[in-house]
């Protein structure tokens, strides 16, 4: 395939700046008179109270709490398929292991003339340190040693104040997004975290912000899932999320879309895993101010049962790069019914990454990654069949390589598994399988299968970065490359994962909420040895 030319890219990335600027200026100002209608809409027993009163009945009992706490496990095995040719030669085997117990807490406070706030906090602590055997910590999870927590996290991720209206969202302060290429991709007790401002807005609600009597519905029959319908609720959260899923075979049909634009301005973030603080840095270089994003999303039920879902976002990395992603998906009507009800969908994506930053990235940036997802879905069983591509292009980074700052292995890319995924490998094709199964309410298990072939593979050397000079080549263009590994053409690896959760209020209702999970990923790359990542969890959910 030829060069794709993208045209018109920094005058984009200025009016994505100025759209979004106004998107938050927009979302405070009309915010600010659905206020009016919220104080005129509430009950009359509101309007007899004085103000302690009405915070007491609305803030404090309307908060809710929510998290987690328990036991984590990691173990890996030849760590992200340690020593691959290139690597000085040592002694180490490259085996970590790690336990920790922590816990996870949130708090979101009732609203008052649509002002709430909200917060979450962080603990973990590791439960021993490098062992006799001299086998290393994974420093996924906190333990002495690990830079920069070192033996215990504890640490605010959340601390905001929010403003809500019908339709309408605007939050500032410590927060999580969860979007294609920005997001919170948690996998351990801390996930990645950031601090700015974002706005959300559902124009239809708005267009019927008057009305209080949900105009769309979208629940399950079956064995399908209850989702919450669209209507402009003054409870209403709007919460992004990266993978835009389906409602589920059996979903009712809607008599309104949720469409949903989101903007948001970052100014920092936090590592996921065992970070203690908020930086001006990326996952690649410091001294960053973060980035712009402007997005929107949509998901509809059809009258005949067909659902249609569709996402795009564009983002400015500041100091790094721009990007985008779209995503279009479609569910056919539902076959056969109750349990036995089953539908195909079909899913298409695009990524994009151009515009870099030549003081950082001087030999450019310009990727694009294209995927395909056809699948079938009951209320039991899920299978599918996917692929990646992305073409060459000799003039930039890696003959074609994105980079992705505020994001990783998190499964927006279909042929993402746990350590492996085409966005860390350049250009190149991947293509797989996966299975979900879920018995019961209880009990849920899933495989898969991923075989990716690299042009110019640089075996498992995906967690390079800027280092000192805030600089990333690949060591064409004289500067020094950013890869350990030698470089390898037409490289091939593959990904394999297994899961399996367990919810033990199968066992007793006393039990609900206690959850044993374990998942093993399994990488492994021509002339290296295989990596083996093992993650076992047990945790009680709230």
């Amino acid at each position: 395939m030829g060069k794709l030319r993208i045209q018109g890219r920094s005058a984009l990335n200025g009016r994505v700046c100025r759209y979004t600027t106004l998107l938050l200026g927009t979302t405070a100002m009309v915010c600010a008179g659905a206020a009016q209608a919220q104080t005129s809409n509430s009950s009359d027993d509101m309007s007899t109270l004085s103000f302690p009163e009405m915070f007491q009945k609305q803030v404090v009992e309307g908060s809710e709490i929510h998290g987690r706490t328990g036991f984590y496990d990691f173990r890996r095995w030849h760590d992200t398929n340690q020593p691959y040719p290139g690597q000085t030669p040592t002694k180490d085997n490259y085996n970590t292991e790690n336990t920790n117990f922590g816990a996870q807490v949130g708090i979101k406070t009732g609203r008052i003339y649509g002002f709430s706030s909200g917060a979450e906090f962080v603990y973990e602590r590791g439960l021993y340190g490098n062992n006799s055997a001299r086998t290393k910590l994974n420093c996924n999870l906190a333990g002495e040693g690990c830079a920069p927590s070192g033996h215990t996290v504890a640490n605010l991720t959340q601390f905001y104040l929010q403003f809500n209206a019908y339709g309408f969202q605007l939050r500032g302060g410590r927060q999580l997004i969860n979007t294609p290429l920005a997001g919170a991709d948690q996998f351990t007790f801390l996930p990645r975290a950031f601090q700015g401002v974002s706005a959300v807005w559902r124009p239809l609600d708005t267009m019927n912000r008057m009305s209080l009597s949900g105009t769309g519905s979208a629940q399950a029959s079956g064995n399908g899932p209850q989702v919450n319908k669209p209507s402009p609720d003054l409870n209403a959260n709007f919460e992004t999320d990266q993978y835009l899923p389906f409602f589920g075979p059996g979903a009712s049909s809607m008599t309104q879309p949720e469409w949903q634009v989101f903007g948001a301005k970052i100014t920092k973030r936090e590592p996921r895993g065992s970070a203690d603080r908020f930086l001006d840095a990326n996952r690649y270089f410091t001294d960053v101010n973060g980035f712009w994003s402007l997005g929107t999303s949509y998901r509809n039920v059809l009258s005949n049962g067909s659902q249609v879902v569709g996402q795009y976002y564009h983002y400015r990395f500041q100091q790094t790069e721009s990007a985008d992603y779209g995503e279009i998906g479609y569910m056919a009507p539902t076959i056969g019914s109750g349990a036995m009800a089953w539908a195909p969908y079909a899913r298409a994506q695009v990524v994009a990454a151009y515009d870099a930053d030549k003081n950082r990235i001087p030999q450019g940036i310009n990727s694009q990654i294209y995927g395909l997802k056809l699948g079938v879905q009951s209320g039991e069983v899920g299978f599918s069949i996917f692929g990646n591509f992305s073409p060459e292009h000799n003039g930039s980074f890696n003959h074609g390589q994105l980079l992705h700052p505020y994001t990783d292995l998190s499964g927006v890319i279909y042929t993402d598994t746990m350590n492996d995924g085409i966005q860390e490998m350049g250009p190149g094709w991947a293509a797989g399988a996966r299975i979900d199964f879920t018995p019961t309410d209880n009990l849920a298990m899933y495989a898969r299968y991923v075989q990716y072939e690299a042009k110019y593979g640089h075996y498992h050397d995906f967690y390079f970065n800027g280092g000192g000079n805030n600089l990333i080549s690949d060591g064409r263009d004289g500067n020094p490359s950013s890869f350990t590994g030698n470089e390898v053409r037409n490289q091939k690896s593959e990904g394999i994962g297994i899961g399996i959760t367990y919810d033990l209020g199968g066992i007793s209702k006393q039990l609900a909420g206690l959850k044993i999970g374990d998942n093993l990923g399994i990488t492994k790359f021509d002339g290296a040895p295989n990596f083996y990542d093992n993650r076992i969890r047990f945790y009680y959910s709230f």
